[in-house]
Protein backbone atom coordinates (compact mmCIF):
# COMPACT_ATOMS: atom_id res chain seq x y z
CA UNK A 1 0.00 0.00 0.00
CA UNK A 2 1.49 3.29 -1.11
CA UNK A 3 2.18 5.77 1.60
CA UNK A 4 0.52 9.16 1.36
CA UNK A 5 2.93 11.88 0.35
CA UNK A 6 3.85 14.11 3.24
CA UNK A 7 2.79 17.74 2.97
CA UNK A 8 5.44 20.32 3.65
CA UNK A 9 3.80 23.29 5.45
CA UNK A 10 6.46 25.67 4.18
CA UNK A 11 5.76 24.64 0.58
CA UNK A 12 2.02 25.14 1.08
CA UNK A 13 2.61 28.61 2.48
CA UNK A 14 4.97 29.46 -0.38
CA UNK A 15 2.49 28.31 -3.03
CA UNK A 16 -0.26 30.30 -1.36
CA UNK A 17 1.91 33.40 -1.26
CA UNK A 18 2.83 33.03 -4.94
CA UNK A 19 -0.82 32.60 -5.89
CA UNK A 20 -1.83 35.62 -3.83
CA UNK A 21 0.97 37.64 -5.40
CA UNK A 22 -0.25 36.77 -8.89
CA UNK A 23 -3.77 37.81 -7.93
CA UNK A 24 -2.55 41.17 -6.64
CA UNK A 25 -0.44 41.80 -9.77
CA UNK A 26 -3.46 41.03 -11.97
CA UNK A 27 -5.59 43.37 -9.88
CA UNK A 28 -2.97 46.11 -10.20
CA UNK A 29 -3.17 45.93 -14.01
CA UNK A 30 -6.96 45.89 -13.79
CA UNK A 31 -7.00 48.93 -11.48
CA UNK A 32 -4.64 50.77 -13.83
CA UNK A 33 -6.86 50.00 -16.81
CA UNK A 34 -9.95 51.23 -14.97
CA UNK A 35 -8.16 54.30 -13.57
CA UNK A 36 -6.67 55.41 -16.88
CA UNK A 37 -9.50 54.33 -19.17
CA UNK A 38 -9.29 53.15 -22.75
CA UNK A 39 -8.34 56.51 -24.26
CA UNK A 40 -4.66 57.51 -24.43
CA UNK A 41 -5.67 61.01 -23.32
CA UNK A 42 -6.87 59.53 -20.03
CA UNK A 43 -3.28 58.59 -19.16
CA UNK A 44 -2.18 62.19 -19.67
CA UNK A 45 -5.11 63.70 -17.76
CA UNK A 46 -4.57 61.38 -14.81
CA UNK A 47 -1.15 63.01 -14.33
CA UNK A 48 -2.04 66.52 -15.48
CA UNK A 49 -4.96 66.94 -13.06
CA UNK A 50 -3.02 66.54 -9.77
CA UNK A 51 0.01 68.30 -11.26
CA UNK A 52 -2.03 71.38 -12.16
CA UNK A 53 -3.75 71.39 -8.78
CA UNK A 54 -0.53 71.29 -6.78
CA UNK A 55 1.05 73.80 -9.16
CA UNK A 56 -1.80 76.29 -8.70
CA UNK A 57 -1.60 75.94 -4.92
CA UNK A 58 2.15 76.60 -5.03
CA UNK A 59 1.71 79.71 -7.18
CA UNK A 60 -1.00 81.08 -4.89
CA UNK A 61 1.10 80.51 -1.78
CA UNK A 62 4.47 81.66 -3.08
CA UNK A 63 3.67 84.48 -5.48
CA UNK A 64 0.19 85.79 -4.76
CA UNK A 65 0.61 85.96 -1.00
CA UNK A 66 4.38 86.57 -1.10
CA UNK A 67 4.90 83.54 1.10
CA UNK A 68 7.95 83.58 3.36
CA UNK A 69 9.30 80.10 4.05
CA UNK A 70 9.22 78.83 7.61
CA UNK A 71 12.60 77.20 7.00
CA UNK A 72 15.32 77.63 4.41
CA UNK A 73 15.62 80.22 1.65
CA UNK A 74 13.11 78.73 -0.78
CA UNK A 75 9.41 78.94 -0.08
CA UNK A 76 8.81 76.73 -3.13
CA UNK A 77 10.82 73.79 -1.80
CA UNK A 78 9.37 74.07 1.70
CA UNK A 79 5.76 74.18 0.47
CA UNK A 80 6.34 71.61 -2.27
CA UNK A 81 7.59 68.94 0.13
CA UNK A 82 4.73 69.62 2.54
CA UNK A 83 1.96 69.76 -0.05
CA UNK A 84 3.12 66.69 -1.95
CA UNK A 85 3.63 64.57 1.16
CA UNK A 86 0.16 65.46 2.45
CA UNK A 87 -1.62 65.01 -0.87
CA UNK A 88 0.16 61.73 -1.63
CA UNK A 89 -0.99 60.39 1.71
CA UNK A 90 -4.49 61.87 1.78
CA UNK A 91 -5.49 61.18 -1.83
CA UNK A 92 -4.10 57.65 -1.87
CA UNK A 93 -6.01 56.79 1.33
CA UNK A 94 -9.21 58.47 0.07
CA UNK A 95 -9.33 56.55 -3.20
CA UNK A 96 -8.02 53.23 -1.87
CA UNK A 97 -10.34 53.41 1.10
CA UNK A 98 -13.29 52.69 -1.20
CA UNK A 99 -11.69 49.76 -3.00
CA UNK A 100 -13.73 47.07 -1.21
CA UNK A 101 -17.15 48.70 -1.67
CA UNK A 102 -16.42 49.40 -5.35
CA UNK A 103 -15.20 45.89 -6.20
CA UNK A 104 -17.74 43.63 -4.51
CA UNK A 105 -18.42 41.82 -7.81
CA UNK A 106 -14.87 40.42 -7.82
CA UNK A 107 -15.24 38.56 -4.53
CA UNK A 108 -17.52 35.98 -6.10
CA UNK A 109 -14.48 34.48 -7.85
CA UNK A 110 -13.22 33.02 -4.60
CA UNK A 111 -9.52 33.65 -5.09
CA UNK A 112 -9.88 37.42 -4.65
CA UNK A 113 -10.12 38.71 -1.10
CA UNK A 114 -10.92 42.25 0.13
CA UNK A 115 -7.30 43.04 1.15
CA UNK A 116 -6.14 42.20 -2.38
CA UNK A 117 -8.19 44.96 -4.03
CA UNK A 118 -7.10 47.49 -1.39
CA UNK A 119 -3.41 46.73 -1.90
CA UNK A 120 -3.77 46.84 -5.70
CA UNK A 121 -5.51 50.22 -5.69
CA UNK A 122 -3.03 51.64 -3.18
CA UNK A 123 -0.13 50.63 -5.44
CA UNK A 124 -1.74 52.27 -8.48
CA UNK A 125 -2.68 55.51 -6.72
CA UNK A 126 0.67 55.80 -4.96
CA UNK A 127 2.52 55.21 -8.24
CA UNK A 128 0.56 58.01 -9.90
CA UNK A 129 1.60 60.42 -7.18
CA UNK A 130 5.20 59.25 -7.39
CA UNK A 131 5.21 60.30 -11.03
CA UNK A 132 3.74 63.68 -10.06
CA UNK A 133 6.45 64.02 -7.39
CA UNK A 134 9.18 63.30 -9.95
CA UNK A 135 7.69 65.90 -12.31
CA UNK A 136 7.72 68.63 -9.67
CA UNK A 137 11.12 67.78 -8.21
CA UNK A 138 12.67 67.69 -11.68
CA UNK A 139 11.01 70.99 -12.64
CA UNK A 140 12.25 72.75 -9.49
CA UNK A 141 15.77 71.40 -10.03
CA UNK A 142 15.97 72.29 -13.73
CA UNK A 143 13.99 75.54 -13.85
CA UNK A 144 14.74 77.12 -10.47
CA UNK A 145 18.14 75.49 -10.06
CA UNK A 146 17.32 74.34 -6.52
CA UNK A 147 18.20 70.93 -5.15
CA UNK A 148 15.13 69.28 -3.61
CA UNK A 149 16.64 66.00 -2.41
CA UNK A 150 19.77 66.36 -0.31
CA UNK A 151 19.75 62.88 1.28
CA UNK A 152 18.63 60.29 -1.26
CA UNK A 153 18.69 57.30 1.11
CA UNK A 154 16.49 59.10 3.63
CA UNK A 155 14.23 60.15 0.76
CA UNK A 156 13.67 56.52 -0.30
CA UNK A 157 13.08 55.41 3.29
CA UNK A 158 10.58 58.24 3.74
CA UNK A 159 8.61 57.13 0.67
CA UNK A 160 8.56 53.54 1.91
CA UNK A 161 7.27 54.69 5.31
CA UNK A 162 4.57 56.80 3.65
CA UNK A 163 3.58 53.91 1.38
CA UNK A 164 3.29 51.54 4.36
CA UNK A 165 1.14 54.09 6.20
CA UNK A 166 -1.09 54.48 3.12
CA UNK A 167 -1.66 50.73 2.91
CA UNK A 168 -2.53 50.54 6.62
CA UNK A 169 -4.95 53.48 6.58
CA UNK A 170 -6.46 52.44 3.24
CA UNK A 171 -7.16 48.99 4.66
CA UNK A 172 -8.68 50.52 7.78
CA UNK A 173 -10.89 52.95 5.84
CA UNK A 174 -11.95 50.27 3.37
CA UNK A 175 -12.91 47.75 6.07
CA UNK A 176 -14.57 50.21 8.45
CA UNK A 177 -16.19 52.04 5.53
CA UNK A 178 -17.72 48.78 4.29
CA UNK A 179 -19.10 48.05 7.77
CA UNK A 180 -20.09 51.62 8.63
CA UNK A 181 -20.82 53.64 5.44
CA UNK A 182 -20.90 56.96 7.32
CA UNK A 183 -17.21 56.48 8.15
CA UNK A 184 -16.15 57.87 4.76
CA UNK A 185 -17.84 61.17 5.59
CA UNK A 186 -16.27 61.19 9.05
CA UNK A 187 -12.84 60.63 7.53
CA UNK A 188 -13.23 63.52 5.09
CA UNK A 189 -14.14 65.83 7.96
CA UNK A 190 -11.22 64.52 10.02
CA UNK A 191 -8.71 65.41 7.29
CA UNK A 192 -9.36 69.12 7.89
CA UNK A 193 -7.79 69.25 11.38
CA UNK A 194 -5.19 66.74 10.19
CA UNK A 195 -4.13 69.24 7.51
CA UNK A 196 -3.83 72.02 10.07
CA UNK A 197 -1.74 69.90 12.45
CA UNK A 198 0.46 68.29 9.79
CA UNK A 199 2.95 71.13 9.37
CA UNK A 200 2.36 71.70 5.66
CA UNK A 201 2.90 75.48 5.80
CA UNK A 202 4.88 75.80 9.02
CA UNK A 203 7.83 74.16 10.76
CA UNK A 204 6.44 71.94 13.57
CA UNK A 205 9.64 72.13 15.62
CA UNK A 206 9.26 75.92 15.82
CA UNK A 207 5.87 75.67 17.48
CA UNK A 208 5.41 76.01 21.28
CA UNK A 209 6.04 72.80 23.27
CA UNK A 210 2.37 72.61 24.28
CA UNK A 211 1.31 72.60 20.63
CA UNK A 212 4.04 70.11 19.68
CA UNK A 213 2.80 67.72 22.38
CA UNK A 214 -0.53 67.56 20.54
CA UNK A 215 0.48 67.49 16.88
CA UNK A 216 3.19 64.88 17.42
CA UNK A 217 0.43 62.25 17.66
CA UNK A 218 -0.70 63.01 14.11
CA UNK A 219 0.84 60.31 11.85
CA UNK A 220 0.45 62.53 8.77
CA UNK A 221 2.80 65.03 10.38
CA UNK A 222 5.46 62.31 10.52
CA UNK A 223 4.88 61.52 6.83
CA UNK A 224 5.48 65.18 5.92
CA UNK A 225 8.43 65.53 8.26
CA UNK A 226 9.97 62.34 6.84
CA UNK A 227 9.91 63.69 3.28
CA UNK A 228 10.94 67.21 4.28
CA UNK A 229 13.88 65.94 6.34
CA UNK A 230 15.40 64.44 3.19
CA UNK A 231 15.40 67.90 1.55
CA UNK A 232 17.32 69.75 4.24
CA UNK A 233 20.56 68.74 5.91
CA UNK A 234 20.09 70.93 8.99
CA UNK A 235 16.31 70.64 9.32
CA UNK A 236 15.05 70.18 12.90
CA UNK A 237 12.36 67.54 12.58
CA UNK A 238 9.75 65.96 14.82
CA UNK A 239 9.80 62.84 12.65
CA UNK A 240 9.81 59.62 14.66
CA UNK A 241 10.14 56.60 12.32
CA UNK A 242 9.46 54.20 15.19
CA UNK A 243 6.13 55.84 15.97
CA UNK A 244 5.01 55.96 12.34
CA UNK A 245 5.89 52.29 11.76
CA UNK A 246 4.28 51.19 15.03
CA UNK A 247 1.12 53.15 14.24
CA UNK A 248 0.92 51.74 10.70
CA UNK A 249 1.54 48.16 11.87
CA UNK A 250 -1.09 48.39 14.63
CA UNK A 251 -3.70 49.83 12.28
CA UNK A 252 -2.91 47.27 9.57
CA UNK A 253 -3.11 44.25 11.90
CA UNK A 254 -6.34 45.53 13.44
CA UNK A 255 -7.85 46.10 9.99
CA UNK A 256 -6.87 42.64 8.73
CA UNK A 257 -8.31 41.01 11.86
CA UNK A 258 -11.53 43.02 11.50
CA UNK A 259 -11.78 42.10 7.81
CA UNK A 260 -11.33 38.40 8.50
CA UNK A 261 -13.90 38.47 11.29
CA UNK A 262 -16.59 40.25 9.25
CA UNK A 263 -15.59 39.15 5.73
CA UNK A 264 -19.02 37.86 4.71
CA UNK A 265 -20.63 41.12 5.73
CA UNK A 266 -17.90 43.23 4.14
CA UNK A 267 -18.11 41.62 0.70
CA UNK A 268 -21.82 42.43 0.65
CA UNK A 269 -21.12 46.11 1.26
CA UNK A 270 -23.20 48.54 -0.79
CA UNK A 271 -21.56 49.94 -3.89
CA UNK A 272 -20.15 53.44 -3.35
CA UNK A 273 -19.89 55.48 -6.53
CA UNK A 274 -19.14 58.78 -4.85
CA UNK A 275 -15.85 60.27 -5.93
CA UNK A 276 -13.77 62.25 -3.48
CA UNK A 277 -12.90 65.84 -4.05
CA UNK A 278 -9.29 66.83 -4.62
CA UNK A 279 -9.34 70.08 -2.70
Amino acid sequence: MAQAASINPAEVIWRGAVMNGRVIVALIFREAAVRFGSSPYAYVWTLVEPTLLVGIMLVMRVYVRHYSPAFGESGTVFLLTGLLAFRITRNTINKSGRAIAQNTALFGMGVIKPPDVVIARTVVEFTIWMIVLVIFFTAVTRILGQQVISQFQDFCLALLAIFYFCIAMSMFNAVVGALVPVWQTIWKIATIPLLITSGVIYMPASMPPEFQAIIVWNPMLHCIEALRSSSYIDYTSLYDPGYLQAFSTTVLLFSLALERLFRKRIIRAKQDDEDDDDI
